[in-house]
């Protein structure tokens, strides 16, 4: 009796185990090949993943320690002002009908001192209903329960940072003053949940009432009603309020940070975009470097008998193979870039926000980065299918230079008629829409892709009469090479003008950002000669009472005036705002070069003379309003109407900016005490000794510090520098990346022709004739590549600065930035010259028997 045979799976006509077979034979024999494309793959899927990651990661680590916090409340009562409400309205807003449970807390920036360090923390006082409420912050309490007797817990990351330990003792700076207190606790996330990664002290609300020096205060209520009264609580808690206290949902705060963090969300997204489809790009150059050897894999599977639904099925077997390999290379890659250059959380949004240092990994962002991979190996490997169209043997073998490489002229015109087309509907796009930006972004790099077969046939064509009046000169032995392997030769010029692009528009973009916001700060920061503020003031919105500082130093002999000045966080609709008041006597009580609507001298009159405010362009737009339109602002005593003296940039807040004068500000939000004092010095006081005399004004109050001018802007400068490092690590990263798979592409590309450089040396070349003219080849492919990358890459630096300015609300004045575009060029083109240098020359020592081995 015959056996029957068992069964095997089959694709497109193939056993699986027949295409297994025939892709271990072409890792065999094409192993350079392969480890090649899968590099490049590898380091297009490290690209997409890391940026994703640092996209993603920016307020998904704060979302889940807010949500870790509200548990089940549905609603809360937020304050309007630093300084909270009366903790009697809160008592109040629980004794409500259908409040089943709720609990206060009263919320304040601070520093902590540890032995190790110092840190920027939001001071958080609460009471035990938070417990009741549910969150992951306090479910699985455990010993972090022992901060209710006193003292205060930190979660681990800042237990870590500044050296704390249980039952020690650290010094907190809030208010103004200096208090020792006790660390009951440090807790890790078994206790506290995602608060275990943020900036933040956790104490009994009345021991944080006392640090802050704010007794009998809340800054916020949470609210969980019983079933179906929640309605009813709202309006109840209106009416209770009075129009002097918001009252919103208990997840409003998550709206608020995505409003916040929005257009430095955008920049990165903008970034982002551009280093996605760069990475794939990269990877299908990468793949590319292998159509010639595929190419004839296909003639001669085809005169063996395979058709073309078999081929079809093999290039795709393989594709996907080779794409899931170093697409999981990439994503470990990519894991390592997120974790090493993504980890800092941004100052500005932790003076704001409980936000954490962790990476936030979405199972999405994988799924994304493998299909990059994927993709680019199939679109890649398809290429070779066109020849089935026709004769595959006649396709191959009937081409100049060597099979399966050549280009022809037709389709580098057309190819170069693209791009053109491309940057042009770009340029009208853009014009018409800035919103269009990250996609004409994106266009730019498959334009400057389309460019590069052009430009190759161009300059190949241009130095061939100039390579033979120069005898004895190697360069016309290299313009040969690279016509004969022109697919090679456009792949790797391709990843040389992805890999400048990059740089210099993402670069360039965030250079204009920095400069921009640099002028900002120094109109802002300089209208003093020092600065009095609270330890760790990043936006100048810690109030602290002034007692006597005040008049102390203005009886100093080096001091000519002293002026208040104040400021805070303020929730408007969907934006927490930042507000700023200034004196009227302040010579620049606003920044004059931010000012996109109104006249500066009378904007300025207006400010002083009170009842009048500037707002800036994001927020007039989503308001339709406009310089003389009246705007109605919340403050604790109630909705004030104002009108608009002007409107400026975001002057550096990405929510966007408020400014007024401290007189209305003391009204209306019924406080007289200041986030910071103005110093001016008299006219022929020493800057140095001026500040050291202010400093021992300020010994007894360990809170304060004083700063010059310049001490304060670069302070400032530093924390804008900070908020961008996710738009300089991806920069970064993006351009790293691509001069690496550029050089490898180069290196391995020549160490593949070691059969070709024999079969020369049978001619008569020496190693050192045959390792200079590689090297031509390498700089004629750089030189592609630069000019290529630097002019479109210019153009996107322009378009991502356009929509920088009009969507984000940034300042981002363009400049060129010569030696930026400088640096950039050297970098891509020094890293590749010296990786490929040393492969070079010992792919030229090859013998010249090798060119007779198969």
């Amino acid at each position: 009796m015959r056996r029957r045979r068992a069964w095997q799976p089959q694709l497109g006509g193939l056993l699986l185990s027949s295409l297994f077979r025939m892709y271990r034979i072409r890792l065999r024999d094409h192993a350079m090949q392969e480890l090649l494309a899968g590099s490049g793959i590898a380091a297009g899927v490290a690209l997409v993943f890391g940026v994703l990651v640092a996209n993603t990661s920016l307020t998904g680590s704060a979302r889940q320690a807010i949500t870790a916090v509200n548990g089940s409340a549905q609603l809360q009562l937020a304050a309007r002002s630093p300084d909270g409400f009366s903790e009697k309205l809160a008592v109040q807003a629980t004794n409500l009908p259908g409040v089943e449970r709720s609990a206060f807390l009263l919320r304040v920036n601070a520093v902590i001192v540890g032995r190790r360090g110092r840190q920027s923390i939001q001071l958080v006082g609460v009471t035990p209903g938070l417990v009741r409420l549910g969150g992951s912050a306090t479910r699985d309490f455990g010993a972090g329960s022992a901060i209710l007797t006193g003292g205060i817990g930190l979660p681990s990351d800042v237990g870590e940072q500044i050296g704390a330990e249980p039952n020690g003792s650290v010094r907190l700076l809030a208010s103004g003053d200096t208090h020792r207190v006790l660390v009951r606790a440090v807790l890790n996330s078994g206790a506290i949940g995602a608060l275990a990664n943020s900036r933040v002290a956790v104490a009994l609300l009345a021991n944080a009432q006392a640090l802050a020096e704010l007794p009998g205060r809340v800054t916020q209520v949470l609210i969980h009603t019983q079933s179906g009264t929640e309605s009813r609580v709202r309006e109840e808690l209106r009416r209770l309020a009075g129009g002097r206290v918001d009252v919103e949902p208990a997840d409003n705060e998550l709206t608020l940070l995505d409003a916040t963090a929005q257009p430095t969300n955008q920049s990165t997204t903008l970034f982002a975009g551009i280093s996605v489809i760069i990475g794939c790009l990269l990877a299908f150059n990468a793949m590319l470097l292998t159509v010639p050897e595929r190419r004839q894999l296909v003639a001669e599977l085809h005169l063996q008998g395979y058709d073309a639904r078999q081929l079809r099925t093999m290039l795709a077997f393989e594709a996907i193979m080779l794409g899931l390999v170093a697409s999981a290379v990439g994503v470990v890659l990519g894991d390592v870039f997120a974790r090493t250059l993504f980890q800092q959380a941004p100052v500005y949004l932790a003076v704001a926000f409980p936000v954490s240092t962790h990476q936030v990994i979405h199972p999405s962002t994988v799924l994304i980065a493998f299909a990059c991979g994927i993709f680019a190996a199939l679109v890649a490997s398809a290429s070779p299918l066109l020849d089935l169209r026709r004769d595959p043997v006649d396709a191959v073998l009937n081409e100049p230079g060597e099979p399966g490489q050549s280009i022809t002229r037709t389709t580098a015109l057309r190819l170069g008629l693209l791009a053109c087309a491309l940057a042009i509907a770009v340029a009208i796009g853009v014009t018409a829409d800035a919103s269009l930006a990250i996609l004409g972004g994106i266009i730019l790099a498959l334009a400057a892709v389309c460019l590069v077969p052009i430009i190759f046939r161009g300059l190949t064509g241009a130095l061939k009469p100039i390579s033979r009046r120069r005898h004895g000169s190697m360069l016309s032995i290299a313009v040969i090479e690279l016509d004969a392997t022109t697919t090679r030769s456009v792949a790797l010029a391709g990843v040389a003008a992805l890999a400048i692009y990059g740089g210099v528009a993402t670069g360039g973009a965030r250079t204009d950002l920095i400069k921009g916001l640099d002028a900002n700060f120094a109109q802002y920061i300089g209208t003093t000669d020092l600065w009095v503020t609270t330890s760790g003031n990043n936006l100048t919105i810690n109030s602290f009472a002034v007692k006597s500082t005040a008049q102390q130093i203005a009886r100093l002999p080096v001091v000519a005036s002293v002026r208040p000045y104040q400021g805070q966080l303020l929730d408007i609709g969907t934006r927490r705002m930042w507000l700023i008041a200034r004196a009227p006597s302040s010579p620049d009580i606003m920044p004059t070069g931010q000012i996109l609507e109104g006249n500066p001298a009378q904007a300025a009159a207006r400010l002083r003379a009170g009842g009048w405010v500037t707002v800036s362009n994001a927020f007039a737009a989503e308001r339709h309003v406009h310089v003389g339109s009246p705007v109605s602002l919340p403050t604790p005593s109630g909705q004030v109407r104002f009108d608009i003296a002007a409107i400026t940039t975001n002057i550096g807040w990405p929510a966007g900016t408020i400014i007024l004068n401290t007189a209305d500000y003391a009204r209306d939000w019924q406080t007289s005490d200041p986030t910071a004092l103005e110093v001016d010095l008299a006219p022929d006081a020493n800057p140095a000794a001026g500040r050291r005399a202010v400093a021992e004004v300020l010994a007894s109050r360990g809170g304060l510090r004083v700063q010059t001018a310049a001490e304060r802007e670069h302070q400032f400068d530093e924390n804008a520098r900070n908020g961008l490092s996710s738009l300089a690590d991806i920069s970064t990263l993006l351009l790293i990346t691509a001069a690496l798979a550029l050089a490898l592409a180069l290196g391995t590309a020549i160490w593949q022709r070691r059969q070709r450089l024999a079969a020369l040396k049978t001619q008569g070349f020496d190693r050192w004739q045959l390792w200079r003219s590689l090297l031509f080849e390498s700089a004629i492919l750089l030189s592609i590549g630069c000019v290529d990358g630097a002019a479109l890459g210019i153009y996107g630096h322009a378009l991502a600065d356009r929509w920088l300015r009009s969507t984000t609300g940034f300042p981002a004045p363009f400049s060129v930035g010569e030696l930026d575009l400088i640096i950039t060029l050297g970098l891509v083109a020094g890293i590749s010259l010296m990786v490929i240098a040393l492969p070079g020359y010992r792919a030229a020592a090859v013998p010249a028997q090798a060119s007779f081995q198969e």
